[in-house]
């Protein structure tokens, strides 16, 4: 206790020097408010590992400026804290602050083990890798406040991603084609063994079989739906709120096949071969506008997605993305692409289904994929598929599928994902899916593997930043 009275002392003898400094004549009244009225982190080292031009690990130190990142402070509680973390590799031990307070009082820091307090100043760094307490004294040390300091870094970076491999499911290896489709957190797997449609369903520790049976063809026809999965089995509509019991919406309706869904329409295919739309959930159906020939709809694989408009939160743009009978369109080299503007505010135009035409001057179109997945990731357009005799690629576009390119960093195939495959015949075993929590789920059927992932800082957590 010696120390902290005579860290006191000292302050109760600085103000008094400082106020014998002043003239007699000079009519001054101190404060007694305390509060600290701004934070900031003015700088540290970060600390990087990378891998140097023969392989080898090579530590890497950094200053960086970190004025940048916003402390809140919660004057009820008398807590500060930074809701956007610190840089990964920040050394939080060493870190430069500034602090203002109200009439200009004198803030001091605790020791991390002793009652000792210490000046802060802008030059001495200060050790915040674990919570510290600040105390902030009023100009006429009457008045006291004592704050919890946390300064947030990130333990792991940003763009980073990993797989997680879930345990082998050795009855994911009959299926000749699957689809995967989220719901919620939990992932819904269909798949088809050449006879039936099973059903598969995961909260990511491992797959449980349903007892649900449908068509052999039915996983080509499931969409989900504000939370919501429907199919069509045998022109049946049928939703599902958790993958286990299934309601049916409509019987005999006309819908051979669902191929995409909004946030306020599912849309499907009638026998012959109109698109149809449905605002009710698949009670009723009405004819879809398409702006283009019938024949250029995607009738064998499709896959689709549905990304929110910024400028509109009651304005979705789908894609429908899939491909043609082979053996009626041998001479089609890329997939087939329809995009449609979905409203979903009253009074709003129904906007037609636009084909997007093969431009001969575009060199970048999609090329032509089996097992294709669709999705909406990380704020660009992904479309993930196999060239014939090879392994899934993955695509992007930033133009809303006007253009592809490459993408050799969102999705990339873990290093065992062939491993013990078995030969099924099948080249449309795999699927990728987001979940609501932005994590991938990526699934090889061929070989009865599942792995999930997810770019870190999709995962973060948002603070409170207002009281």
């Amino acid at each position: 206790m010696k120390s902290k009275f005579a860290a006191l002392f000292l302050l109760f003898a600085t103000v008094f020097v400082l106020a014998s400094c002043l003239s007699t004549d000079d009519n001054y009244t101190y404060n007694d408010d305390s509060a600290i009225t701004s934070f900031s982190i003015s700088s540290g080292k970060q600390y990087v590992h990378v891998k140097s031009s023969t392989g080898g690990d090579s530590l890497v130190i950094k200053d960086l400026t970190l004025s940048s990142y916003k402390f809140y402070i919660d004057q009820v509680k008398c807590e500060i804290y930074n809701p956007d973390s610190l840089p990964c590799g920040v050394d939080a031990a060493k870190l430069l602050c500034s602090v203002s307070s109200v009439n200009s009082g004198v803030v001091v820091i605790k020791n991390v083990d002793s009652d000792t307090l210490k000046y802060v100043t802008t030059t001495d760094s200060l050790d915040f890798s674990q919570d510290r307490e600040l105390q902030v004294y009023s100009n006429s040390m009457a008045g006291i406040r004592k704050y919890k300091v946390h300064v947030n870094v990130h333990k792991e970076f940003a763009d980073s991603f990993a797989w997680h491999a879930m345990p082998v499911c050795e009855a994911l290896k009959a299926l000749k084609a699957v689809r995967a489709i989220a719901l919620g957190n939990k992932m819904l797997l269909f798949g088809t063994d050449g006879t039936q449609t099973r059903l598969f369903v995961s909260d990511g520790n491992g797959w449980n079989e349903s007892n649900t049976l449908f068509a052999a063809d039915t996983y080509r026809s499931v969409v989900a739906k504000e939370g919501v999965v429907y199919l069509s089995d045998g022109g049946n509509i049928m939703s599902t709120t958790d993958g286990g019991t299934w309601t049916t919406v409509a019987t005999a309706s006309g819908i051979t096949r669902l191929v995409a869904a909004s946030q306020f329409r599912l849309y499907g295919y009638a026998a012959d071969g109109r698109l149809m739309a449905s605002a009710d959930n698949g009670s009723t159906w009405v004819v879809s506008t398409i702006d283009d020939e019938l024949s250029l709809l995607p009738t064998d694989e499709t896959a689709y997605v549905s990304m929110p408009v910024k400028t509109n939160s009651l304005t979705n743009r789908v894609l429908l993305i899939g491909t043609r009978d082979k053996s009626q369109h041998p001479t089609d080299t890329t997939p087939l692409i329809w995009g449609k503007i979905d409203e979903g505010a009253d009074n709003s135009d129904n906007q037609p289904w636009l084909y997007y035409t093969v431009d001969q001057q575009n060199k970048h179109t999609a090329p032509m994929l089996s097992g294709i997945s669709a999705l909406y990731y990380d704020s660009r357009l992904l479309l993930v598929g196999c060239k014939e005799g090879e392994k899934p690629t993955t695509y992007k576009s930033l133009d809303n599928g006007i253009t592809w390119y490459a993408d050799t960093t969102t999705i990339v195939l873990p290093d065992d994902f062939a491993t013990g495959e078995t030969a099924n015949g099948s080249a449309a075993a795999y699927a990728v899916a987001a979940d609501q929590s932005n994590v991938l789920w990526l699934v090889n059927a061929k070989n009865g593997m599942t792995w999930r992932g997810r770019v870190n800082r999709l995962g973060w957590k948002h603070e409170q930043t207002s009281f």
